[in-house]
């Protein structure tokens, strides 16, 4: 039995390969050349990771079609589910992940997809790897060396690291046996050559740790990012706050500046009051008098409001530091 796993972004021709790889014409369709193969899927666009079986030039091949792990909009958690299911569909272990690139104009789809393959499966990975190209014609096979060394430098620098494996697949050419029995060469030179002859379930179990670790360095930096938020927010509401408190203070003494000259006003009234004979003058010192007195009256008052405002907001700031 030969274990294989198809990698690559949506789009990537990745599904159409593992068919050709298969002989399947389409999915959920029993071929009628070089495989017969049976298949769970029901989809087209691949939304989780898949197995297919098959006989390939009289061998058994295990195909299983992994989602797009290179999406930008998968989470962790889904991220996690799906390698889990890989493990799962290609128990003990792939001998061979066939990382599916278009041959095309450079897009930037494959940017950062080294550092995200070595993130979920560690150094090891490229050992097991060979690069598919899927192509649409036969001239794009025959410019391939062009398109990689004048390319996408991502795309070189993940053919370096595949140790230089790779194999043109045409996914328009379904009736082209010759094309997959060179991979198969390919794969099974590769196997041989490698050590560990597959990757391992027990790879896998380090896989999910990592990942596992991944989800929790990102949590803990969307933590430590909230906390910051919080901090710097907390920061803000104390600057405003202390800026109003010295509003208030200021307001607070120019209002008991303003009472303590309303003491002095008063005193000096009622003094004049009990000097002045003239009785017509006394009552227009009585009245003048009531005025101040409850001009007096009104500005404790608002002293009075202010002092409990600055309390208030004082008591509120203790209460974020807490």
């Amino acid at each position: 039995e030969l274990r294989l796993v198809l990698l690559g972004g949506t789009g990537s021709g990745k599904s159409a390969a593992g068919n050709i790889i298969l002989g399947r014409e389409e999915r959920n369709q029993d071929s009628t050349s070089r495989a017969t193969a049976t298949s769970t899927s029901t989809s087209t666009l691949t939304q989780q990771s898949e197995s297919t079986q098959g006989e390939v030039a009289g061998r058994k091949v295990t195909m299983v079609d992994t989602h797009d792990w290179f999406s930008p909009g998968l989470s962790l958690v889904k991220l996690r589910q799906d390698v889990e299911l890989c493990v799962h569909l290609s128990a003990p272990g792939p001998h061979a992940f066939l990382l599916v690139i278009p041959v095309k104009q450079p897009t930037g789809e494959q940017k950062g997809m080294l550092e995200k393959i070595e993130e979920i499966f560690g150094e090891r990975f490229w050992r097991t790897t060979m690069i598919i190209f899927s192509v649409t014609e036969e001239l794009q096979k025959k410019n391939i060396e062009e398109f990689i060394q004048s390319g996408d430098q991502e795309v070189q620098r993940l053919v370096e690291k595949c140790g230089k494996r790779f194999h043109c697949l045409n996914i328009k050419e379904s009736g082209d046996g010759s094309q997959v029995s060179e991979l198969l060469v390919k794969i099974e030179k590769m196997v041989e050559e490698n050590r560990e002859k597959f990757y391992s379930s027990e790879i896998y179990l380090e896989t999910e740790s990592q990942i596992r670790a991944m989800e929790t360095k990102i949590l803990k930096e969307i933590e430590e990012k909230r906390m910051e938020g919080e901090k710097e927010m907390k920061e803000k509401i104390d600057k405003e706050v202390q800026e109003s408190l010295r509003k208030i203070e200021g307001v607070i003494q120019e209002h008991e500046g303003n009472i303590t000259q309303l003491n002095d006003r008063t005193s000096e009234l009622e003094r004049k009051m009990k000097e002045e004979m003239d009785e017509v003058k006394k009552k227009e010192l009585e009245m003048e008098l009531q005025r101040e007195v409850e001009r007096r009256r009104e500005m404790e008052e608002k002293v009075n409001k202010l002092k409990e405002k600055r309390e208030r907001e004082r008591k509120e700031m203790e209460e974020r530091h807490k």
